[in-house]
């Protein structure tokens, strides 16, 4: 009961009471709206507090914010600095990112930057709820996708260093000219790196690659650097025949 009533001064979560005191940024005016619908569905406990679009919403409040849904279509500045406030004027508030249809999210940021789960928008109805709970219970989450780029699937060696060339905009023919392969063996490799990447062309390859961990873009820049360092001298050119070699033969 002391519990309860302490938490209750400091307006954060009783342990499993399911309360909370909700702060709503959101460039859609709807959200807050369809966030408490959802919450209160979940069997949570919401008040909302806060409603606003922009990092001032958090300046001012009567009661602290203990959980706090965003959204910022497209403005990675934006985010940032709603997540610095959150976490400078309410901190232990649960952070909800809500990614809008559409727009990407660099996982690994967003989470370092103070948010606990990422929530895609059109996931938001089967999502939002479990999420919080989730996040009350200490483990962050988001979209499996998002994921998968976090973790990347490990390519061999030789698919690293083929498709580091690829991404570079060299052909199979000047790839396997580069390693003195067999075009076939290029196109071979590029296809198991695009099945373990899940991708299918270069273009899907290359966005994955650059909005992927540090440790694959590394390696796929290191390529780079190393295929022009060791790239394959031109033929040498015949040497030329002396004045008198051509007379002698004549």
């Amino acid at each position: 009961m002391a519990r309860e009533k302490a938490t209750q001064l400091w307006s954060v979560p009783a342990p499993g009471t399911g309360s909370y005191t909700l702060a709503v940024v959101s460039d859609d005016e709807t959200l807050a709206g369809r966030a408490i619908e959802l919450l209160e569905r979940e069997g949570l406990e919401v008040r909302l507090e806060v409603d606003g679009s922009g990092p001032e919403a958090l300046a001012e409040f009567d009661r602290r914010p203990t959980l706090v849904i965003v959204r910022c279509d497209r403005d990675r500045r934006m985010l940032d600095r709603v997540l610095r406030n959150a976490q400078r004027r309410m901190p232990g508030a649960i952070v909800v990112v809500v990614i809008p249809a559409g727009d990407s999210a660099d996982l690994g940021l967003t989470l370092t930057s103070g948010a606990d789960a990422l929530v895609r928008e059109e996931d938001l109805d089967g999502v939002l709820g479990p999420a919080v709970r989730a996040a009350a219970g200490g483990q962050a989450s988001a979209p499996a996708s998002l994921l998968r780029l976090m973790q990347p699937p490990a390519l061999s060696h030789r698919e690293r260093q083929i498709l580091g060339l690829a991404l570079a905009g060299l052909s199979n023919a000047q790839i396997a000219e580069r390693l003195y392969l067999a075009p076939s063996t290029v196109k071979t490799h590029i296809s198991a790196a695009y099945r373990r990447l899940g991708v299918h062309s270069r273009r899907e390859a290359t966005r994955l690659v650059f909005a992927t961990d540090d440790a694959l873009r590394r390696t796929v820049l290191a390529t780079l650097r190393l295929s022009e360092e060791y790239a394959p001298s031109p033929p040498a050119a015949p040497p030329a025949r002396s004045r008198d070699a051509r007379r002698t033969r004549a």
